[in-house]
């Protein structure tokens, strides 16, 4: 696999991980598509500091996925960045599957513009990054 495939995943791992800076910090551009509703309620409402934390874990994923590959020196054990792909390539690939209602190939509600964005974006985009994750292993050696 080439590491194109990784820089490219990386890449988008910082720009979602800005994204929820953005977000956290009063930034509503873009929140319909990317949080669930029912009956136009969002079915969840994370807070700033739940938002900062998800920023910062995706920044950490990118981090650990560019130590993965070689990309960049390791400031960790090998055991830990070894680790930390594993955690991230389940992690997306369980997002990938979904929780049966409201995001994931087996969701229930799929007329929302947020189901249709899983559809077509977030699960894709979640496939793709848990492949990278796992190919990564092989790079990095």
């Amino acid at each position: 696999m080439s590491v194109v495939f990784v820089e490219i995943a990386a890449f988008l791992l910082f720009v979602i991980s800005l994204l929820h800076v953005y977000w956290a910090f009063g930034g509503k551009r873009g929140l319909k598509a990317v949080l669930p509703e029912q009956e136009n309620i969002r079915t969840i409402a994370p807070g700033i500091v739940a938002t900062v934390l998800v920023a910062i874990l995706v920044a950490s994923a990118a981090l650990l996925l560019l130590m993965e590959a070689g990309l960049m020196k390791a400031f960790l054990p090998s055991f830990i960045v070894r680790s930390g792909v594993w955690v991230c390539a389940v992690i997306f690939a369980l997002r990938v599957i979904g929780e049966f209602n409201y995001f994931g190939i087996f969701k229930k509600k799929r007329n929302t513009t947020f189901a249709k964005m899983d559809k077509y974006l977030y699960m894709p985009l979640c496939a793709y990054l848990s492949l990278v994750f796992l190919a990564s292993i092989q790079i990095g050696g």
